[in-house]
């Protein structure tokens, strides 16, 4: 994610964590509180790292770790520091440069045999395909108490073909990707100018929301302000608040409807949303040449007070709190035509999974750091250090991070509302762990999703509906081969393994149902 001129990458994070926070639509005081004073605070975010056995190196070593960045970082450089002054014979370095910094030298160090010792696999490499050409180090062998460990994330939190191959675990969710890929935020003046000094409350349905982009626009300003890289995204969570069921994504699942196993871009809730945001096109109340603008820096100019509202997701909460700190917004849950509340489907596979160098010569200390980093007390001072806009999957230590006081109210807000919205949808994997070899053989659409939405926007396709039609057979067809392809090489995966009859998408997936499914 690029954007804001301050290090966006280290910013901006992946999910907010939650309290019960009251979903209305008054302004938030940022003011930080004072928990027992500067000194208990302090406190609060010192990280205490145990004494775990095993013998560690001699003499002077440098432990390398290597990711993307963001907000993550502040945890991670929290713990490696902290790991120095436990152990001062043991350097770390850490560098989080941006995923095209981990795509370029990551495969690099491992062809040269001098990878880091903990890295992000590269977003263009398959997870699988690090594991089969011998990248990484399972778990099991470096984790003190590794049982023990495990089973305190919860049951499906290590997901097959994603932290688990052939029976082994080579890595492990850091922080949820529990999180609200798009709210409302208002900017407050320009809100109050056109005569709304309660949108969240006022503005409840499309129309609402029409009518409000409207008289912002006769004052002069922007209606909405919108990337033309983000149209796909948008439509689909309009679409989602219509009651359409289907997936984001990119995997063979993006775009399905899990109850049915069929793809749905072209169900006429899709094609009801995309008609909303064509009309507010056509209208020009969408940003002056946001076809040619990216959300990261649709997003940054959000805080210039220029414009009327913006749908986006909590990862740029921690850059507006330090770049605006003035700058006054107010967020709630992005309208539905009818004014009513609406679900919204995703699946937990965790986020910002580190892996281990199968060849690191320090594997007791990436087993401390590992052990450290996902026990309870590790996952509450990521939550905390991040300001709860990092969340983890061990409920207790959310908990623990919540009651701290040192949460940051945009965060727990942006959590609450993602609480009220998101529902946990099945996931294939689980169900059969072919699924990562039938990825291996995928080959996604092209156009994708996000290129074809651009296109109808900007008129170079025509007839949404029959583009959406041609979207649902060009995907059947390459899940088809996909399964085809690995089934030549021994894959048992098959369509039915797509199909959760027993799923309700108004309620979580859970354990049960997996186990109830038959």
């Amino acid at each position: 994610m690029t954007g804001l001129r301050m290090n966006r990458r280290r910013l901006l994070g992946i999910a907010a964590v939650g309290g019960a926070a009251a979903i209305t639509g008054c302004s938030i005081d940022t003011g930080s509180q004072d928990v027992g004073g500067a000194k208990t605070q302090q406190n609060l975010k010192k990280i205490s790292i145990p004494d775990y056995p095993g013998e560690l190196p001699k003499g002077e070593v440098t432990f390398r770790w290597t990711d993307s960045g963001d907000l993550k970082s502040v945890f991670e450089e929290g713990v490696l520091d902290a790991y120095s002054k436990k152990h001062a014979n043991i350097k770390t370095h850490y560098q989080g440069s941006g995923w095209d910094t981990v795509n370029q030298e990551i495969p690099l160090g491992i062809r040269n045999k001098s990878a880091p010792d903990i890295f992000a696999v590269p977003d263009n490499v398959p997870a699988a395909t690090a594991v089969n050409e011998g990248w990484v180090h399972p778990l099991e062998d470096i984790v003190p108490d590794f049982d023990n460990w495990k089973a305190n994330f919860g049951e499906n939190a290590f997901i097959p073909g994603v932290h688990v191959f052939d029976g082994k675990t080579y890595s492990w969710p850091m922080s949820s990707n529990h999180r609200l890929g798009y709210m409302s935020f208002y900017d407050v003046d320009n809100m109050k100018a056109a005569g709304y000094d309660d949108p969240v409350g006022q503005i409840k349905t499309w129309d609402d929301l029409y009518a409000a982009l409207k008289k912002v626009k006769k004052n002069g300003n922007v209606g909405m302000m919108v990337g033309g890289d983000a149209l796909a995204g948008v439509v689909s969570f309009l679409a989602n608040s219509v009651g359409w069921h289907g997936l984001g994504g990119l995997t063979p699942v993006g775009g399905m409807d899990l109850a049915t196993g069929k793809y749905v871009y072209s169900d006429p809730k899709m094609v009801q949303a995309f008609d909303f945001m064509q009309k507010l096109a056509t209208d020009k109340l969408l940003v002056p040449g946001y076809l040619n603008l990216l959300q990261a820096d649709a997003r940054a100019q959000m805080t210039s007070g220029k414009a009327g509202v913006i749908f986006n997701g909590p990862w740029d909460l921690p850059a507006w709190k330090q770049t605006a700190p003035d700058w006054k917004y107010d967020m709630g849950i992005v309208p539905s035509p009818d004014g009513q509340g609406y679900v919204n489907p995703y699946q937990e596979t965790g986020a910002n999974n580190p892996w281990v160098y199968k060849e690191t010569k320090y594997p007791t200390v990436a087993g401390h750091l590992m052990a450290y980093m996902g026990s309870t007390d590790g996952q509450r001072m990521q939550v905390i250090l991040s300001e709860g806009n990092l969340r983890s999957l061990i409920p207790k230590a959310n908990e623990q991070a919540n009651q701290s006081g040192l949460l940051d109210e945009h965060a727990k807000r942006a959590a609450a509302l993602a609480d009220q919205i998101l529902r946990t949808a099945p996931l294939v994997q689980i169900r059969n762990p072919d699924y990562a070899n039938v990825l291996l053989s995928y080959k996604a659409v092209q156009p994708a999703w996000t290129d074809l939405m651009q296109g109808i926007f900007t008129g170079q396709l025509k007839n949404a509906a029959a583009q959406f039609k041609k979207m649902d057979s060009a995907s059947e067809q390459a899940l088809e081969d996909a399964l085809t392809a690995a089934a030549k090489k021994g894959s048992s995966l098959t369509r039915d393994d797509f199909v959760f009859s027993n799923w309700d998408p108004t309620k979580n997936y859970t354990a049960d149902d997996y186990k109830s499914l038959g």
